[in-house]
């Protein structure tokens, strides 16, 4: 049986995960767990930093490879291609 441990250094099984998604399945909080507020409707931030338009030019083949390639990913062109930036600048670091 796999562990895992959280951030805050909780230990977790897969029973106790397999239990907590058996819960929310059933629209119901796992045992022990609670809401630390409303739900809020919308998509969360990008970034907790904040965000600015980056206009590039780009060939409209590589458009088009893009796009199919974030849709295979099931992401967005722009989140995927936030993400290839990302990763470059990684290993700039």
């Amino acid at each position: 049986m796999s562990e895992y441990v959280a951030a805050n250094g909780q230990e977790m099984t897969e029973a106790m995960i397999d239990r907590w998604c058996d819960a929310y399945e059933q629209g119901e909080f796992p045992a022990g767990e609670r809401t630390v507020g409303d739900v809020v409707a919308g998509r969360p931030p990008l970034s907790a930093e904040k965000t600015v338009t980056l206009t590039i030019k780009i060939p409209v083949g590589m458009k088009a490879a893009l796009v199919k390639k974030a849709k295979e990913k099931g992401k967005t062109a722009s989140g995927y291609t936030r993400e290839i930036i990302a990763e470059d600048l990684m290993t700039i670091a």
